[in-house]
């Protein structure tokens, strides 16, 4: 018989170290040990009944990525063509008292993720190391200004939903007034420390904005991380005659050199 070396293959894959993956956050030991005591819940409140595929692919590699780094993704919630507040609010009311059936206890954090974005395999467990109540990625406004969708209160109003995009975004984590929920991880206990609704659109201020100040009131930080940056999908172009003229003189000299054909006239 052939000699039995399970115990030495069972000690050595206890052991084994993943490889560094270029591009993407290495997680410390520290980090690591941080995240043994975190579950995490993502919420999506979808805009239709279908999702990108770039979208898909992004977050099956980032909870690949967290599990592979000891960062604990369990599970995801959605809606489906709602409008975003209530989309909001439906989602975090039933993620704030859900018990993990893996663990039988409560979900630690919240990550809220718009399915219009696209982002690597360490989002999560970069937002994760922060350690903060409210943390987002840094991504930029799709439409009008192409301006970070971070915020700062304008403290010479009297309306304390009035805010204005940064110009200029730190490259770094720092502290704001508001941010959008395209990207944020958020301790779960925020939505029991922030009063209902937590949510709400009006001629005030989008849902994100109006949730931030209410947490800002009951003391939570909000955080934005500046060196993580994300795609945010844009509305497709519709391509006309023009962009086919435009594309032809920028491009001479890739056609210059091709044979002319006569075509049938029928018009006779």
């Amino acid at each position: 018989m052939g000699e039995d070396r399970s115990d030495s293959q069972t000690s050595k894959s206890m052991v084994m170290e993943y490889q560094v993956i270029p591009g993407l956050y290495a997680p410390t030991a520290e980090d690591k040990k941080y995240y043994q005591d975190l579950s995490i819940c993502i919420l999506t409140p979808c805009g239709g009944y279908e999702n990108s595929v770039k979208f898909t692919k992004c977050i099956t590699n980032m909870v690949a990525y967290s599990w592979m780094n000891g960062l604990r993704v369990y599970q995801m919630g959605i809606t489906e063509r709602m409008v975003v507040d209530w989309a909001r609010n439906e989602l975090a009311r039933i993620a704030k008292d859900k018990i993990n059936e893996f663990t039988g206890q409560k979900f630690t954090h919240i990550l809220w993720l718009d399915d219009d974005h696209v982002f690597e395999a360490d989002l999560a467990c970069v937002l994760a190391r922060h350690d903060k109540d409210m943390v987002s990625a840094l991504y930029y406004a799709r439409v009008g200004k192409t301006l970070p969708v971070v915020y700062v209160k304008d403290d010479s109003a009297k309306d304390k939903y009035k805010h204005f995009p940064l110009i200029e975004a730190p490259n770094c984590l720092f502290e704001c007034d508001a941010v959008g929920f395209g990207a944020m991880l958020m301790r779960r206990d925020v939505l029991d420390r922030v009063p209902q609704p937590w949510f709400t659109i009006d001629y005030n201020a989008g849902e994100d904005i109006a949730f931030c100040v209410k947490a800002k009131e009951h003391g939570i930080g909000v955080y934005c991380d500046g060196q993580y940056k994300l795609g945010h999908v844009g509305v497709p172009r519709v391509i006309g005659h023009q962009d086919y003229l435009n594309y032809m003189r920028d491009n001479q000299s890739e056609f210059s050199d091709k044979v002319k054909v006569k075509l049938g006239d029928t018009n006779g």
